[in-house]
């Protein structure tokens, strides 16, 4: 893509210091740093001034438009919607779809494991952008019929009306029985066309909700595929080390104005040892929300440490974030939140930002690596579930192990859910969705989109917990619907199913522990 092909010219207001080298970078990273230059003057402001607003550093941004580094989509999409506010227009969908074309050729050059997540992001994004604009279709059309239903139903009383009165006319007014009759066939054509209308749109209503079914399946699909996807990618062997060219010993640790430590690694034997001994001498934070909103979002590296404030404390956890560490670590926060035998209180954790290509060196293997073979430390929830959220409709029949997290840590049926105590009233669809926002494990459901929309579950006044809300649905929905609460998570479907990994199942009125 050459200069000035995505934006007009103009004066230039963001200036790079460092040139970009085509022959060091090649060609995809050079036309992808050219197009992110063009895309960045659309900012009207300096680097420096850009560093300030995003959650990128100053020298992280360097490297992505110096084509040293391929940005997250993220960076991507944010730069062209920051120029499209400064701007105050639109970059069109052409240039906009060349410049993640140019993104994700880039990225599978650089790293084909991050390329394949990233596609899997994209499709699931598409699905779900497919299945909400055929649910809103769908809506509509339940609008549409009910209006046809009213309307019909009104045209059915005139008729009779209309009947009714033209019995009583024929004994007294014979002048006026041809009007009435017209106006009968005229009423009755009427209505034959509602019918008609009725039994199209009826069809056309059973169409979109079986294509929304469809889309919201595919959507579930995907994000199974990209659960497993990135849960692999936590796992990967410490063989991708074979995918990196060796390079020279050139550690480097500096603090930065924030607490965290950035390190760039480099591929050699001692840099598992030099990772670990780093997260150790880090002073342990609190698993707290209030401390992840401190850091920055960056890729690094992380361990999850278990003890109280006083106490020694164990290491149970190292893992990886390509991304972004707060969101890699309140994925961690959330996963013990609602579990069984264990606090957030007794939670600490300590991390580190990492230069290189995650993917590619795989630190938190170097580690793991390290821990076991000098060490002879294997960590416990390490490549025993942690990392997954929910493992998927075909493995929820799997049998657990005994040392896996879900099996040690299960879900706690009786947590407090956000509720301000008042009685309220919900329709099942909205019910879940609001479960799914405030239960701390996955919740998985294939209630929409058929279910009758009507408000008719009713939450009594009081404290609210998640046995008593699932009790209140399987209520609601009725014996054909099973609401399953197994050791990891919980999944509603219309069946009658058992499964080895089950703590208790509500169907209907009947609620029995497994």
């Amino acid at each position: 893509m050459t200069q000035g092909e995505l934006v007009p010219r103009a004066p230039r207001t963001m200036v790079f210091q460092k040139d970009i080298d085509g022959t060091q970078i090649g060609p995809d990273r050079y036309a992808l740093a050219l197009a992110l230059r063009e895309l960045a003057q659309r900012l009207g402001v300096s680097l420096g001034r850009y560093s300030v607003r995003v959650p990128w550093d100053r020298s992280t941004l360097s490297r992505y438009f110096s084509g040293a580094l391929v940005p997250p989509a993220e960076f991507v999409e944010r730069l062209i919607d920051d120029g499209n506010r400064e701007t105050g227009t639109e970059l069109t969908s052409a240039a906009r779809g060349a410049v993640r074309k140019l993104h994700r050729t880039a990225l599978r050059v650089t790293s084909p494991h991050s390329a394949d997540l990233q596609d899997l992001r994209d499709k699931l994004a598409e699905a779900d952008r497919e299945s909400r604009h055929l649910h809103q279709e769908a809506r509509l059309l339940r609008e549409m019929v009910r209006s046809a239903h009213e309307h019909l139903d009104d045209q059915q009383a005139r008729l009779r009306q209309l009947e009714q009165a033209g019995a009583a006319a024929r004994l007294v007014h014979r002048a006026e029985l041809d009007q009435r009759t017209t106006d009968f066939d005229s009423l009755q054509a009427e209505r034959d066309e509602l019918q008609e209308t009725l039994i199209r749109l009826t069809a056309e209503l059973a169409e979109a909700e079986r294509r929304a079914l469809d889309a919201e399946e595919r959507c579930i699909r995907l994000e199974q595929q990209l659960d497993t996807a990135e849960a692999q990618a936590e796992e990967l062997d410490a063989g991708a080390e074979r995918k990196v060219a060796t390079a020279t010993d050139t550690a480097t640790a500096r603090a930065a104005n924030n607490p965290g430590i950035s390190i760039q690694l480099g591929i050699t034997r001692e840099a598992g040892a030099r990772l670990t001994r780093t997260l150790d001498e880090q002073v342990p934070l609190p698993l707290t929300e209030e401390q992840l909103r401190k850091l920055l979002r960056r890729p690094g590296i992380y361990q999850l440490l278990r003890g109280g404030p006083t106490q020694p404390k164990e290491r149970m956890y190292v893992g990886k974030a390509e991304r972004s560490l707060p969101q890699r670590l309140d994925f961690a926060r959330r996963r013990i939140l609602g579990r069984k035998y264990i606090s957030l209180d007794d939670m600490y954790f300590t991390y580190l930002y990492v230069e290189d290509d995650l993917s590619a060196v795989a630190p938190e293997n170097l580690v793991l690596k390290h821990l076991q073979e000098e060490r002879g430390v294997s960590l416990l929830w390490n490549h025993n579930g942690f990392s997954i959220s929910d493992p998927g409709r075909r493995r929820d029949l799997a049998q657990l192990k005994p040392q896996h997290f879900n099996v040690a840590h299960p879900i706690d049926l009786d947590w407090s859910l956000r509720h301000d105590g008042r009685r309220q009233w919900f329709s099942p669809g909205d019910f879940v969705t609001y479960l799914k926002a405030e239960l701390p494990y996955a919740f998985r459901q294939a209630l929409e989109p058929d279910q009758p929309e009507e408000v008719s579950l009713e939450v009594p006044q009081g404290p609210l917990s998640a046995d008593t809300a699932f009790r209140l649905l399987a209520r609601n929905l009725g014996e054909s619907w099973q609401i399953s609460a197994l050791k990891g998570h919980v999944i509603l479907y219309e069946e009658n199913t058992e499964y080895p990994n089950a703590l208790r199942y509500y169907r209907g009125e009947t609620v029995s522990d497994a």
